[in-house]
């Protein structure tokens, strides 16, 4: 399988995601509405893999549910560990280890979230092996939720952010759009960064077994105007995710956003 190391590294000891996720970004807020879609009285034990420190593993148990927190790096399942002893929000488990080799029983879960980890996989071998983990450990007729990365993103990012292109090139952006590989730091230092088309992530959910599958954009059209976060204001905020929610699903624009939901049932 494809090593991952570096991921591992990277959230260890240069990136702060706790941090982040204490942030109510606009890629947070939309998820947090468009998981709850999907919350039924069917639904008690929910899987969030490659969940960070848990921002929305503790959201979801707040409100009630077993959630089984799985990340690969022991930082982060420390933070939530303390996290949860401070709070009081009990988490149904918590443990590090790597999203293609699921410590779960076959069909034990109601959900599975996996908001994070297919971007940091660039060889299709190691995605399609996370998401065959994912189907094995889900009920039949429940539901997976998967985010990936928009490629068409890596060029919107390089207009929007004109200093980018300067800097990289074209010649880099022409390559990250043909195989979704941006390995430039100049870009992102996100390690083994990986970005989907919408196209490619309905085609490797429909490979290990999942249907009906929907796509949802996260940002959408938001993401071409600013700057990802959520307006301070609660009417501002509000009015946008209104907006975006009106076109979330329009197949011509989903390519615009910086985040894509793929949505599957098992």
């Amino acid at each position: 399988m494809e090593n991952n190391d570096c991921v591992k590294e990277f959230y260890e000891k240069t990136f702060n995601e706790d941090e982040r996720e204490a942030r109510e970004t606009l890629e947070f807020a939309r998820s947090k509405r468009i998981i709850a879609r999907y919350l039924s009285k069917s639904v008690n034990d929910i899987a969030d893999i490659a969940g960070g420190a848990g921002a929305y593993s503790f959201w979801l148990a707040e409100m009630g549910f077993n959630v089984h927190l799985l990340d690969l790096t022991q930082k982060h399942i420390n933070i939530a560990t303390q996290k949860s002893h401070n709070t009081g929000i009990v988490l149904a488990s918590c443990l590090c280890a790597d999203a293609r080799e699921l410590p779960y029983n076959t069909e034990s879960m109601d959900m599975a979230l996996l908001m994070g980890a297919l971007y940091h996989f660039q060889a299709k071998e190691s995605r399609v092996k996370c998401l065959t983990e994912m189907f094995r450990v889900l009920r039949k007729n429940s539901i997976a939720i998967c985010t990936v990365m928009n490629r068409y993103n890596y060029l919107i990012s390089s207009l929007k952010y004109k200093h980018l292109i300067e800097s990289m090139g074209f010649e880099f952006v022409k390559n990250a759009l043909s195989t979704g590989i941006a390995n430039n730091e100049k870009y992102t230092k996100l390690p083994l960064s990986y970005g989907h088309t919408p196209g490619e992530i309905i085609s490797e959910m429909k490979e290990v077994g999942f249907s009906g599958i929907e796509l949802i954009a996260v940002e959408g059209i938001a993401n071409a105007l600013g700057n990802n976060q959520l307006p301070e204001e609660e009417s501002e905020a509000e009015q946008l995710l209104k907006c975006i929610e009106l076109v979330e699903s329009v197949p011509e624009l989903i390519g615009v956003s910086r985040n894509i939901i793929a949505v599957g049932v098992k």
